[in-house]
């Protein structure tokens, strides 16, 4: 996926955790939003093309991958499904 489709699906997502290293970030719903150069500092790689793993959840963009990150993340998904 090159740069600019990168850029159109982080432009889609409202809330976003980001695996960076020990840490997951987490931008929008009571977080800071994510901007322009966070999309493509931790979207982006640096050939111009989409970083992956990629999780798109509705509204939600998770990137990178651990278990206890997916495990949390489908956790509440399943949650808010069962709520509606």
């Amino acid at each position: 996926m090159p740069r600019a489709a990168a850029l159109e699906l982080a432009a889609r997502g409202a809330r976003f955790l980001v695996k960076a290293g020990a840490a997951t970030l987490r931008f929008g719903a009571g977080h800071p939003p994510l901007s322009r150069g966070d999309a493509e500092r931790h979207l982006v790689h640096e050939d111009g093309f989409l970083r992956v793993p990629v999780l798109v959840l509705g509204d939600l963009i998770v990137r990178g991958y651990t278990e206890e990150l997916y495990r949390e993340v489908l956790t509440q998904w399943t949650q808010e499904g069962a709520r509606k």
